[in-house]
This record gives structure tokens, C-alpha cells and sequence, in this order.
């Protein structure tokens, strides 16, 4: 009896896989992956998940390995350029989210295979009176895009480089004007007025994503202004709206009581300084550094950023 059990059993078991087969259900056996949906997958990169997409965060250089080719949103920032006296112009902002700089469409395909993808670094800081800041480096990604580094700011007496993302900000009597910034992917430094002798020597801001760097206005000791570093762009492709690419402040070189010096722009530009070196940009954003006083150091430029935000379904998490 027992034994007619354990036959009647099997046989329902039997029938219940044929029945499963026979309407093209197949489970796997052991050691057998699930099905990802047919998405591609991609190595490389920080992965973090916003809302139905997958963010990929590049800041520092490396490979972005796929599996497949998929649509993607971009933004890709690089150094911005280091202070002098002049602010440092900021990295260049290329996008396809919003208005798309750079020649760049809505999106990009990012290709199956590896990518190698650049971090643009910041230009460094140099002596306000003498030596221009240097131009930050590229941020590249793969074929897609390349942005420019920013130009550094510009010294006392020499101008700065006239390319770069966004142009740096002029020094005191290098000139009064100044110009930089490269296609859409940036803005101009800014200019010195000279409205008295000059006396204590104010400097420019450095171009940011969305605006030229500020002019300095010589007005005399104690009412004299360093110019605003230019203000950034924002941007929400992580999932959180960041801004990105603000110019460097300009200093007041030879600063007296009353004397005010250039902010740094939104989105990572250095503050300009009275009496001191200038500050820094923000690693990362492509801020241009903050000019510095008298014979001291310019801020260095901030680094770059690359993102990549695609579909969960398409690019895996």
C-alpha cells in the first residue's frame, strides 16, 4: 500500500513538470543566473540608484566597461583653472540635460565595450604679481566629449590665457579687458575699470558656465573692488540639483581698510583674498581658484566630474 503510495505520487509530479514545460515554463537549475532583462551591465564608476535610474559618478580618471550600448544623460566638467591675482576661470561645462552645451544632442549612446573616461584636474595657483594661474586640465569621456580646461587668472602685470572652458579674470594693469571661455561651454573673465590712478591694484574674476567673471573697479584705496567670480550652472543629473563650474574671485593686491574682495561663483569658485592667498575651488565641481594678495599664491582650480545617468533596465544598477 505504502509503495502504491509513493508511485501514485510520482507520477503526479511527473505530470505537473510536463504540464509546466508543455506552457513554457523553465526554471533554472542550480548555478543557473536569473534573467536581468536583457540590459545591458556596466563596471566602473560609483553606482548609486535615483528613483528608475542608475547613476554612474566618475571623479577621478578610470574605465566604464558595458556590455551593451545604451541612451544616457551626461555632464561632463573639467578643472577649472588656478588663481593669480585674477580669479581662475572655470572648468568647461558640457551637458545634454536642460540646454545641451558642447555640440551635444539630448542624449548620448554610450558604447558597448570600454570607455575610458579623464578627470580633468585643477590648474594651479601661482604668484599674484607675477606669474599667471595655469589652465586646469580636460575632462574626456571616451569619444563622446571632451571638456576644456579652464584658464588661470591672470597676474598683475601679464594677462591670462585667452582659451580655456571659461577665461580667467584679468589682473590689475595686465589690461582691461579679458576675454576666454570656449563655445557653450563657458564665459569670459572679467575686466579691470579704472576710474582713479590705481593704487591698490584689484583684480577680475574668473568666467563661470552661466556668466562672465565680474570686473574690478579701481576706485582708490579703500573703495576698491576685486571682481565676483562668475556664477556656475546647476545641474540635477545625480538626482539632486548641484551646482558646477563657478568662476574664481578676484583679489585686491595691495588691499587698504574699506577694500573688498571678489566672491567665487556658484558652483565651486574660490573666494579672492585681502592680504592673503587665494581659496581654493571645490574638488569636483570645476571651480576656478580664488586670486591672491600682494606676492602670495593663487587658489587652485577645483577638479572635474564626469556622470552618466541611465535607465536601471538598461544600464543595470
Amino acid at each position: 500500500m505504502k509503495r502504491l503510495g509513493l508511485a501514485l505520487l510520482f507520477s503526479l509530479l511527473i505530470g505537473a513538470a510536463s504540464a509546466q514545460l508543455a506552457g513554457g515554463l523553465i526554471f533554472p537549475g542550480p548555478g543557473t543566473p536569473a534573467s536581468s532583462g536583457g540590459g545591458a551591465t556596466c563596471t566602473g564608476g560609483t553606482h548609486t540608484a535615483s528613483g528608475s535610474n542608475t547613476i554612474i559618478t566618475f571623479t577621478t580618471g578610470g574605465t566604464l566597461a558595458c556590455t551593451g550600448s545604451f541612451s544616457a544623460q551626461l555632464l561632463a566638467v573639467a578643472g577649472g583653472g588656478g588663481g593669480a591675482s585674477g580669479g581662475g576661470g572655470a572648468g568647461g561645462y558640457c551637458t545634454t540635460v536642460g540646454t545641451p552645451t558642447c555640440a551635444l544632442g539630448s542624449s548620448v549612446t554610450i558604447p558597448s565595450g570600454s570607455t575610458t573616461v579623464t578627470i580633468g584636474s585643477g590648474g594651479a595657483g601661482q604668484n599674484g604679481d607675477t606669474t599667471p594661474g595655469s589652465t586646469g586640465a580636460n575632462t574626456v569621456v571616451g569619444s563622446l566629449v571632451t571638456a576644456n580646461g579652464g584658464a588661470g587668472g591672470g597676474a598683475i602685470n601679464v594677462s591670462p590665457s585667452p582659451s580655456g572652458g571659461s577665461g580667467g579674470g584679468c589682473g590689475a594693469t595686465s589690461t582691461t579687458a579679458c576675454t576666454g571661455g570656449t563655445g557653450s561651454e563657458g564665459n569670459a573673465g572679467g575686466g579691470v575699470t579704472l576710474a582713479l590712478a590705481v593704487t591698490d591694484y584689484p583684480s577680475a574674476g574668473g568666467g563661470g558656465a552661466s556668466a562672465a567673471g565680474g570686473n574690478a573697479v579701481a576706485a582708490g584705496a579703500g573703495t576698491s573692488t576685486g571682481g565676483n567670480g562668475g556664477a556656475g550652472l546647476a545641474n540635477a543629473i545625480s538626482g539632486t540639483s548641484t551646482p558646477y563650474a563657478g568662476g574664481g574671485g578676484g583679489a585686491v593686491f595691495s588691499f587698504a581698510a574699506g577694500d573688498t574682495a571678489g566672491s567665487g561663483g556658484t558652483g565651486g569658485g574660490g573666494a579672492g583674498a585681502l592680504g592673503s592667498g587665494g581659496t581654493n575651488g571645490t574638488a569636483n565641481t570645476g571651480g576656478g581658484g580664488g586670486g591672491a594678495s600682494t606676492t602670495l599664491i593663487g587658489g587652485t582650480g577645483g577638479s572635474g566630474i564626469a556622470i552618466i545617468s541611465c535607465l536601471t533596465s538598461a544600464c543595470g544598477s
